[in-house]
C-alpha cells in the first residue's frame, strides 16, 4: 500500500471518528431536547387547563368538554382527571400512535414521555387532580426528522472534507511521488534527474540524494561508453589504412559460419603484398604506408555492391577480403579488377611491379567450416597464388554430401509447418556463479514420419529453400496458442533472426499473438535479437521495445562483438543480457573488457558466453568474473534450478 492511501486512510478514519461524535452528541443532545420538551408541554398544558376546569365550579360535564377539546386539538397520549380519592372523573386515552418512522429506529431509540400533574380547584375547594402526558409519536417523527437531517449534514461535510483531504495530501505528496517515479526509473535502470526540487526539507534531501545517485551511475555509463568505442576502434581498425582488422573479422565469423546462416556459402579472398621490404629501401616508409592506403581504397571499391563484405588488414603486408553469397565467377572477376588496379597504383608509386605485385588467394567457403578451417585453408590458397603466373589462385571447399537434395528437403520442412510437426528442446542457459539455472534456450526438432531431425540438420536446408521465416511464424503460433506443458512455469529464450524481425509482416504477428496471449502466457518469455538489428536503433526496434513492455516480455541480445559506434542504445533498450561468443570475451583485452562491464553492470546488463564446450573454458571465463554460460557445459553440469 502507497504511503498516500496510508496517510489518507488514517485521516479519514481520524477525520470520520470526529464527525461521528459530533453526530452522536448532536443526536443525542436532539433526543434530550425532544424528551425535555415533551414534559414542558404536557406541563404547560396541565397548568393552564386545570385553571380553566377550576372555573367550571365542579361541573363535570363541562369540565369533559373541556377535556376533550384540548385532546382532539393537541398531541397527547393521556389526559385523565381524578378525584382526591385518585377516582377517575373522566379519562381520555389515545387509542392509536402511529410513528412514521422504520421500525429499527424505533427499536434502537427510547422515548418517555413524563406525565404532568396540576391540582383542579374551585374557589378554595379543590376538585381533583389533572394528569396530561404528551403523544411519542410526534416526538419520534420529529427525531428521527432530526436524524436525517443531520446524516445528511454529515455526509455532505464528509465529502468535503476528505474531497478537500485528497488535494491536501496530493499537494503536499506531490515531491514524494516524482522520488517514486524516479526510483521505478532506477529499478529499470533507467536515467532521470528530477529537476523540480520540493521545499519540504525531507522531502528535499531524499530528491538530491536520488539526483546525486542517478547522476553518478549516469557518468559511469558515459564514460564507460566513450571508452568502450575508444577501444573498440584501437581494436577492431587497422590504424594505417582505417580497414577492420584480423580480430574483427575472426569475431564477425561465427555469425556467417554457422546452421542458422542466411549465406550458405561464399568468397574469403587473402591478398599479399610482396616486395615491401625492397619497397621501403627505395621509396621510404612514409610512401609505402601511402601505398597500402590506396590498395585498400581499391579493395574496398571493388566489393561496394556487396553490402556484407568485409575488408581487413590481417597483418602488415596481408589482407582479406570475405564476401557471402558470392560465386566462382564473379570473384575471378573482383580478383583480375583488384590485381589490374593494384598494378597501376604500385607503379604510380614508382616501383617494379615485378618486384612489388599482389597475390590473391580465393577459398570458397560453406557455412559448415570453423573458423580456423576457414583460415587455413584460405591461407594455402594464398601459397598456391604466390607460385603460379598469375598469383591468382582459386579453390573451393569439399563440400559434405547432401543426404537429400532441396526437393526432398522442402517436401519435408513443408509438411511438418502444415502439420504442426515442430517441438522445442530446452537447453540451459547456466549461472555458475549462484549454481542455478538462469533460463531456458528453446531449440526446434522436426518430425517427419518416424524420423526426428535436429535444428541443425533442417534448418539450414530452410534457410537455402526461403522457407526460414515460414518456420519462425510456425514456431511463434507453437509458443502462444499450444504452450507446451513442460515449459509451464519457466523463463525460456527464443531467438529470432535478423532476416525475418527485418519483414514488416513480423512486427504485426507477433503484436496479435501477445494481444491474444501474452497476459495468459504461462511461462516468462525472453525474445532474443541480433546485435546488428539491435544496435542500429531505428523505430522498427522502438516499437518492439514498446512491444514487449506492454505484454512483461524481456529481450535480449545476441552475436555481439562490440561493434558499435555508439553503446547509447544499450541504455535506452534495456536488453536482460548479451549474448557472445565465449572466444569474444577471453580475447578481449582487459581494457575492452572492463569498459563493457562498466556499460553492462550500470544498467543491470548480463554477460552470457555461448559455445561453451568444455570445462577448462568455463575457468577462464569464470577468471574473467563472467559465470552465465550456454553450451555443451551447461547440459553436463547440473545446478539447482
Amino acid at each position: 500500500m502507497t504511503l498516500f492511501k496510508q496517510i489518507a486512510i488514517l485521516l479519514s478514519l481520524f477525520l470520520l471518528i470526529i464527525l461521528g461524535t459530533v453526530l452522536t452528541l448532536n443526536f443525542k443532545s436532539a433526543n434530550e431536547s425532544i424528551s425535555q420538551r415533551l414534559y414542558e408541554d404536557a406541563k404547560n398544558t396541565a397548568s393552564s387547563l386545570s385553571l380553566s376546569l377550576g372555573g367550571a365550579n365542579g361541573d363535570i360535564s363541562m369540565m369533559t368538554t373541556m377535556i376533550n377539546a384540548n385532546f382532539d386539538s393537541g398531541n397527547y397520549l393521556l389526559i385523565s382527571l381524578v378525584d382526591v380519592d385518585d377516582a377517575i372523573l373522566y379519562e381520555r386515552v389515545l387509542e392509536s400512535s402511529y410513528a412514521d418512522v422504520p421500525a429499527w429506529f424505533l427499536e434502537l431509540i427510547t422515548l418517555e414521555a413524563p406525565i404532568a400533574s396540576a391540582n383542579v380547584s374551585a374557589g378554595w375547594n379543590q376538585v381533583g387532580i389533572l394528569h396530561v402526558q404528551s403523544d411519542l409519536s410526534y416526538a419520534y417523527t420529529e427525531l428521527y426528522s432530526i436524524l436525517k437531517n443531520l446524516l445528511i449534514s454529515f455526509s455532505i461535510l464528509v465529502i468535503i472534507a476528505l474531497g478537500f483531504l485528497n488535494l491536501l495530501l496530493a499537494a503536499v505528496l506531490k515531491p514524494l511521488k516524482e522520488v517514486q517515479k524516479q526510483a521505478e526509473a532506477v529499478i529499470r535502470n533507467e536515467f532521470i534527474i528530477q529537476k523540480h526540487i520540493p521545499s519540504t526539507k525531507e522531502f528535499q534531501d531524499v530528491v538530491l540524494g536520488m539526483n546525486t545517485m542517478v547522476s553518478k551511475v549516469k557518468v559511469m555509463f558515459d564514460i564507460g561508453n566513450k571508452e568502450l568505442q575508444q577501444l573498440k576502434e584501437l581494436e577492431y581498425i587497422d590504424p594505417a589504412t582505417k580497414l577492420k582488422n584480423r580480430k574483427y573479422l575472426i569475431d564477425k565469423f561465427p555469425e556467417y559460419l554457422k546452421i542458422d546462416a542466411v549465406s550458405k556459402d561464399g568468397i574469403n579472398m587473402m591478398l599479399a603484398l610482396s616486395g615491401i621490404t625492397k619497397a621501403n629501401e627505395q621509396i621510404g616508409h612514409e610512401e609505402v604506408d601511402a601505398l597500402f592506403v590506396n590498395l585498400a581504397k581499391i579493395f574496398t571499391d571493388s566489393v561496394q555492391v556487396y553490402n556484407e563484405a568485409i575488408v581487413a588488414r590481417m597483418n602488415g603486408t596481408e589482407f582479406a577480403i570475405f564476401i557471402p553469397n558470392c560465386g566462382e565467377e564473379e570473384a575471378k572477376e573482383i580478383a583480375k579488377n583488384i590485381k589490374s588496379a593494384s598494378q597501376n597504383v604500385i607503379e604510380a608509386h614508382k616501383l617494379d611491379i615485378k618486384c612489388t605485385f599482389i597475390s590473391i588467394g580465393i577459398f570458397e567457403y560453406n557455412y559448415r567450416q570453423n573458423i580456423s578451417k576457414l583460415l587455413s585453408l584460405s591461407d594455402n590458397a594464398l601459397t598456391q597464388a604466390k607460385f603460379c603466373n598469375s598469383h591468382i589462385h582459386y579453390e573451393r571447399a569439399q563440400n559434405a554430401t547432401e543426404v537429400m537434395g532441396k526437393n526432398a528437403w522442402r517436401t519435408i520442412i513443408t509438411e511438418a509447418l502444415g502439420k504442426d510437426a515442430l517441438s522445442f528442446v530446452p537447453y540451459k542457459v547456466v549461472n555458475a556463479g549462484a549454481k542455478k539455472v538462469a533460463h531456458y534456450a528453446l531449440s526446434l526438432t522436426l518430425s517427419s514420419g518416424e524420423k526426428r531431425y535436429s535444428y541443425g540438420q533442417f534448418m539450414a536446408p530452410a534457410n537455402q529453400l526461403g522457407l526460414s521465416n515460414k518456420v519462425y511464424q510456425n514456431v511463434l503460433n507453437m509458443l502462444f496458442k499450444k504452450t507446451d506443458p513442460k515449459l509451464k512455469n519457466t523463463t525460456c529464450s527464443l531467438r529470432l533472426s535478423y532476416e525475418y524481425l527485418q519483414e514488416t509482416q513480423s512486427y504485426h504477428e507477433l503484436s496479435l499473438l501477445l494481444k491474444q496471449y501474452g497476459m495468459k502466457l504461462p511461462l516468462r518469455l525472453i525474445i532474443e535479437m541480433p546485435d546488428k538489428f539491435v544496435r542500429k536503433n531505428t523505430k522498427d526496434i522502438q516499437e518492439y521495445k514498446a512491444l514487449f513492455e506492454k505484454y512483461k516480455v524481456d529481450m535480449g541480445i545476441y552475436e555481439f562483438i562490440g561493434e558499435s559506434q555508439n553503446y547509447q542504445y544499450l541504455q535506452e533498450l534495456l536488453p536482460l543480457y548479451i549474448k557472445a561468443e565465449a572466444n569474444y570475451f577471453l580475447t578481449q583485452n582487459t581494457q575492452s573488457l572492463s569498459a563493457l562491464k562498466l556499460v553492462t553492470d550500470s544498467v543491470g546488463i548480463i554477460l552470457i558466453a555461448s559455445s561453451v564446450m568444455d570445462k577448462e573454458t568455463l575457468e577462464k571465463l569464470e577468471e574473467i568474473d563472467i559465470h552465465t554460460i550456454q553450451g555443451k557445459v551447461s547440459e553436463e553440469i547440473t545446478f539447482n534450478d
